[in-house]
């Protein structure tokens, strides 16, 4: 697009800054606002716990026009949370919402006079709810109320109620949130098909894609460890999300197990990524070694001929099983997670539900290589069509056209 062409401003919020991309909604925005940013002059606008380091700064503003950090206040957050028993509202509201920051986020919004603002998560939508001065879209991301009750079913005794309680609130919130914004968006018609909100079939399906170019089996990558053969399959992902944690478990612990029931050896396993909380690094021993961060993820994805994703508790669409399959690595997953493709993949994935079916089919993707490889081919070629950033934010660049205010030049 010309300098000279007229384009619209948008304003966007975020509840963290896009940087490290360590989590699923950082990952998204950060590729979000790569694409939007051609399209739109992007002012944005990140809430934030931590001091953000210049060189992230530095990133960030060439995916913007204006970049503000708005800094939270660990003491008023932990304030609020004492309290929280006296609200209705979900808990990851109240820890994000800072009365004193409301006024002052709206009139830095304002300022820059945006004709269409999108806000990610429920996170932040008291910020900007009732800001009726400009079209506000707020992207719902996952039904945040269904992934709390299924962490509930898993979780220790102590914190079950105190996630009951949050799947309570959140769908109360997730139920009255739409009525305030002029659209919504969500990442997978799973996720919109447990939506509390009656009329959940109007929010958008704005799916995750997939940095292909960085995420490419014909780039020269390491692996985590030569040879790569030392490991069975591999998981990679937030080590600190619970979903994760309760993923890396049932593989050790249940998974594992029935593999070596089964076949007569140890299952070799790696599990990857940032933050392993200690319930994750508990699981290291003499078949399965637990890493935290590393230099290239990709390098973890390659050290095994099986990416497995179990995902038991939440419903989204995994980031970590898109990169997998754009590595054109042999996938197994849950036919949850695999539902949130929202396509037909064929025989490019495997599913499996419990740890005997798990175990049996990564039995037969090791006794048979030339499977493994025409898996790993097809379900790359699938992201390569269907799951770029690009083609995945093809909706999400038209509602936000559709209603900002200003005339547009396409």
């Amino acid at each position: 697009m010309s300098g000279s062409e007229a384009r619209p401003r948008l304003a966007v919020l975020t509840p963290r800054f896009p940087l490290p991309l360590n989590k699923g909604d950082r990952l998204r925005i950060y590729h979000q606002l790569a694409v939007l940013h051609e399209r739109f002059e992007v002012d944005l606008h990140c809430l934030s716990f931590r001091a953000v380091d210049t060189s992230e700064i530095a990133t960030l503003q060439q995916r913007c026009s204006t970049l503000t950090v708005h800094r939270l206040n660990i003491a008023k957050a932990a304030f609020r949370m004492t309290w929280s028993l006296f609200s209705r509202r979900p808990f990851q509201v109240l820890l994000f919402t800072e009365r004193s920051l409301v006024r002052k986020i709206r009139l830095a919004i304002m300022e820059k006079s945006p004709d269409v603002l999108l806000a990610q998560m429920v996170r932040t939508a008291e910020y900007v709810k009732d800001l009726d001065a400009v079209p506000h879209i707020l992207d719902i991301m996952d039904t945040l109320h269904a992934g709390a009750e299924r962490e509930a079913e898993r979780a220790p005794w102590w914190k079950r109620p105190i996630l009951r309680e949050e799947g309570r609130r959140l769908l109360r919130y997730e139920h009255r949130m739409p009525h305030y914004f002029d659209a919504c968006t969500i990442i997978s018609e799973q996720d919109r098909a447990l939506l509390p909100h009656p009329d959940r079939s109007e929010v958008h399906i704005v799916p995750n894609g997939v940095d292909a170019a960085f995420f490419s089996p014909s780039i020269d990558i390491q692996p985590i460890e030569t040879p790569p053969a030392r490991f069975d399959v591999a998981f990679c992902g937030n080590l600190g999300y619970a979903p994760n944690i309760v993923a890396a478990r049932f593989l050790c612990e249940d998974v594992a197990p029935c593999f070596e029931q089964m076949v007569g050896r140890p299952l070799k396993v790696l599990i990857c990524g940032a933050q392993p909380a200690p319930a994750v690094k508990a699981l290291s021993g003499r078949h399965v070694k637990v890493i935290g961060n590393v230099a290239d993820i990709r390098s973890a994805y390659l050290a095994a001929p099986i990416f497995i994703a179990p995902m038991l508790v939440n419903t989204g669409l995994q980031n970590k099983l898109l990169e997998a399959m754009s590595l054109e690595r042999a996938c197994i997953t849950t036919p949850r997670a695999l539902a949130a493709l929202g396509c037909d993949v064929g025989d490019a994935v495997a599913t499996a539900e419990d740890a005997a079916s798990f175990a049996q089919g990564i039995r037969l993707l090791l006794d048979d290589p030339v499977r493994c490889q025409t898996m790993g081919k097809a379900a790359s070629n699938i992201v390569q069509e269907r799951f770029t950033w690009q083609a995945a934010s093809v909706t999400l660049v038209a509602l936000l056209k559709k209603h900002a205010q200003a005339p547009q030049n396409t």
